[in-house]
């Protein structure tokens, strides 16, 4: 009769278990069922809230601007005038020539801006209001005489004047070497 009893009082521990257990499955599903659908309808809203203030737009790049920043982007996207400058370049220009080990010789070259044949004045095609290039820009050796042309050299403005960049000197230097045959130093303006 005990083992009868212990078996009976088994049965209904295990029975009592299974019912906790199935109503514990019972309250995580239905707290399932419900949080999804809340989270859900709250991202929907954030979303909406979202749009509307246009962040969607902005990280797309694709937002509406006003008219008057369309105004500001149309007159920015025209090619600006080139504008005509006098001299790039005031007084002669020295290039030292260098050794093989790459130090600096006491042989120099000057050079002298020359302007092209029927011209008074050089050309600046403007890419901004303070950047640009030259089309044609030419020195002249002052010892041998011979031209050096070179195109697109890149030029700035710094305050009311044009100047060669450091770039552009860098690209002239660069092609002296080549047509001359010597090692080249940077330039001393």
């Amino acid at each position: 009769m005990a083992k009868r009893r212990e078996d009976i009082d088994w049965y209904v521990d295990m029975s009592e278990r299974l019912e906790r257990r199935e109503q514990r499955r019972k309250w995580v599903i239905l707290g399932f069922c419900v949080a999804v659908p809340l989270i859900a309808m709250g991202l929907f809203v954030l979303y909406i809230v979202l749009d509307k203030a246009g962040v969607f737009a902005q990280l797309r790049g694709r937002r509406e601007k006003d008219p008057i920043e369309k105004a500001v982007a149309a007159r920015k996207s025209l090619p600006l005038e080139p504008v005509q400058v006098a001299s790039l370049q005031k007084g002669d220009m020295r290039f030292p020539q260098l050794d093989n080990e790459g130090l600096i010789t006491s042989m120099n070259h000057y050079f002298r801006e020359e302007r092209l044949k029927n011209a008074d004045t050089f050309t600046v095609n403007r890419e901004s209001e303070e950047e640009g290039s030259i089309a044609a820009y030419r020195l002249r050796n002052i010892g041998t005489g011979e031209v050096y042309e070179f195109s697109n050299i890149r030029v700035k403005r710094i305050q009311a004047e044009w100047t060669i960049t450091e770039g552009g000197w860098n690209q002239i230097r660069d092609e002296l070497r080549a047509k001359m045959n010597v090692r080249l130093g940077p330039p001393m303006l």
